[in-house]
């Protein structure tokens, strides 16, 4: 066992740490290093942190890889505890790659120093290319329609109002129809309609029309 090796394993929840989760992420990592004679020194372990806040110990774990050159790479239960994002994803295995170093996810059997693993690298570089544009597009959709609909930032603009037939709620309110009905009526909620009539003084302090 002289090559040494790194496992990263991830639960978003301190439930799933006691659950299942993380117990058996560490087992699949170290037997996958039991049968392919590597010498496992650590596994990093992110217990109870979402793939979208900041991971701790997978930023040790990315540091000490890339910098120790005796470590050879890392090893992972499934791709989904590397990356927030196929683009992510790609992103830290290219790194590790640039290092000289591997990338083995177990569930998957993928060993990305393979040919079969450089052709699935390939493939979700390009997905993350392709996710990657998608993502501009709309943005940048979002911001033109917003600077047409009288944003002088193009900062995107919150969803339109609802138009509100302030008439035949006030009719089904007359003839002693609830609010909840006046909202069913109208296609909106009763505390939809109730927030608006405050919002344009239309209601006194009791909910009756002004």
């Amino acid at each position: 066992m002289d090559d040494k090796i790194v496992g990263y394993a991830r639960v978003s929840t301190p439930s799933q740490v006691e659950r299942f989760g993380m117990p058996i992420q560490i087992e699949a990592v170290t037997n996958y290093c039991k049968i392919n004679n590597l010498n496992l020194i650590k596994v990093f372990k992110d217990e109870g942190v979402s793939a979208y806040k900041t991971r701790p110990a997978f930023n040790k774990m990315m540091d000490k890889v890339t910098k120790d050159e005796e470590i050879i790479g890392v090893v992972v239960n499934d791709l989904t505890r590397f990356g927030r994002s196929t683009f992510e994803l790609t992103m830290n295995i290219h790194k590790l790659k640039e290092h000289g170093k591997k990338f083995v996810s177990v569930k998957e059997s993928m060993d990305f120093s393979t040919k079969i693993g450089q052709l699935m690298l390939t493939m979700l570089s390009a997905i993350s290319e392709f996710e990657a544009q998608t993502l501009r597009e709309r943005m940048e959709a979002g911001i033109e329609w917003a600077k047409l609909h009288g944003t002088k930032s193009g900062k995107p603009m919150h969803r339109p109002k609802v138009e509100i037939n302030w008439d035949r709620v006030k009719e089904i309110r007359k003839n002693g129809g609830s609010w909840s009905y006046a909202g069913r009526e109208i296609g909106v909620t009763a505390a939809t309609i109730l927030k608006r009539a405050r919002e344009e003084n239309l209601i006194d302090k009791d909910g009756n029309f002004r």
